[in-house]
Protein backbone atom coordinates (compact mmCIF):
# COMPACT_ATOMS: atom_id res chain seq x y z
CA UNK A 1 0.00 0.00 0.00
CA UNK A 2 1.57 3.25 -1.12
CA UNK A 3 1.09 6.42 0.88
CA UNK A 4 1.19 9.38 -1.46
CA UNK A 5 -0.08 11.93 1.04
CA UNK A 6 0.24 11.09 4.73
CA UNK A 7 -2.08 12.68 7.24
CA UNK A 8 -0.72 16.06 8.39
CA UNK A 9 -0.11 14.87 11.95
CA UNK A 10 1.81 11.83 10.71
CA UNK A 11 3.86 13.99 8.38
CA UNK A 12 4.65 16.40 11.23
CA UNK A 13 5.61 13.54 13.54
CA UNK A 14 7.91 12.06 10.90
CA UNK A 15 9.62 15.44 10.48
CA UNK A 16 9.96 15.72 14.26
CA UNK A 17 11.71 12.35 14.49
CA UNK A 18 13.96 13.18 11.55
CA UNK A 19 15.15 16.25 13.43
CA UNK A 20 16.18 14.09 16.39
CA UNK A 21 17.48 10.94 14.74
CA UNK A 22 19.74 10.58 11.75
CA UNK A 23 18.17 9.23 8.56
CA UNK A 24 20.37 6.16 8.90
CA UNK A 25 19.16 5.52 12.46
CA UNK A 26 15.60 5.58 11.21
CA UNK A 27 16.38 3.28 8.29
CA UNK A 28 18.18 0.86 10.60
CA UNK A 29 15.21 0.50 12.96
CA UNK A 30 13.57 -2.92 12.97
CA UNK A 31 10.99 -4.42 15.25
CA UNK A 32 12.05 -7.44 17.27
CA UNK A 33 11.80 -10.91 15.83
CA UNK A 34 9.22 -11.71 18.50
CA UNK A 35 7.04 -8.77 17.39
CA UNK A 36 7.41 -9.81 13.75
CA UNK A 37 6.30 -13.34 14.59
CA UNK A 38 3.32 -12.04 16.56
CA UNK A 39 2.27 -9.82 13.65
CA UNK A 40 2.64 -12.70 11.19
CA UNK A 41 0.55 -14.94 13.43
CA UNK A 42 -2.14 -12.28 13.71
CA UNK A 43 -2.24 -11.81 9.95
CA UNK A 44 -2.65 -15.55 9.37
CA UNK A 45 -5.37 -15.78 12.01
CA UNK A 46 -7.06 -12.65 10.66
CA UNK A 47 -7.19 -14.27 7.21
CA UNK A 48 -8.74 -17.34 8.84
CA UNK A 49 -11.25 -15.16 10.72
CA UNK A 50 -10.20 -16.40 14.16
CA UNK A 51 -9.16 -13.20 15.96
CA UNK A 52 -10.78 -11.98 19.14
CA UNK A 53 -11.59 -8.29 19.66
CA UNK A 54 -8.29 -7.49 21.37
CA UNK A 55 -6.32 -9.12 18.57
CA UNK A 56 -8.33 -7.23 15.96
CA UNK A 57 -7.29 -4.03 17.73
CA UNK A 58 -3.67 -5.21 17.67
CA UNK A 59 -3.91 -5.78 13.90
CA UNK A 60 -5.21 -2.23 13.40
CA UNK A 61 -2.40 -0.81 15.54
CA UNK A 62 0.20 -2.84 13.64
CA UNK A 63 -1.17 -1.51 10.34
CA UNK A 64 -1.04 2.06 11.65
CA UNK A 65 2.53 1.50 12.81
CA UNK A 66 3.48 0.11 9.40
CA UNK A 67 2.01 3.17 7.69
CA UNK A 68 3.92 5.45 10.03
CA UNK A 69 7.18 3.59 9.42
CA UNK A 70 6.64 3.72 5.65
CA UNK A 71 6.29 7.50 5.80
CA UNK A 72 9.20 7.88 8.20
CA UNK A 73 11.58 5.66 6.25
CA UNK A 74 10.58 7.30 2.96
CA UNK A 75 11.41 10.71 4.41
CA UNK A 76 14.68 9.32 5.82
CA UNK A 77 15.67 8.03 2.39
CA UNK A 78 14.89 11.39 0.82
CA UNK A 79 16.93 13.17 3.51
CA UNK A 80 19.80 10.74 3.05
CA UNK A 81 19.88 11.50 -0.65
CA UNK A 82 19.59 15.27 -0.12
CA UNK A 83 16.04 15.66 -1.39
CA UNK A 84 14.31 16.82 1.81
Amino acid sequence: MALNHPAPALDTFADYLLQRLSPQEILDFQVSEEDQEYAHDLIERNNAGTLNTEEETDVQQILQFERMMTVLKSKALLALHGKS
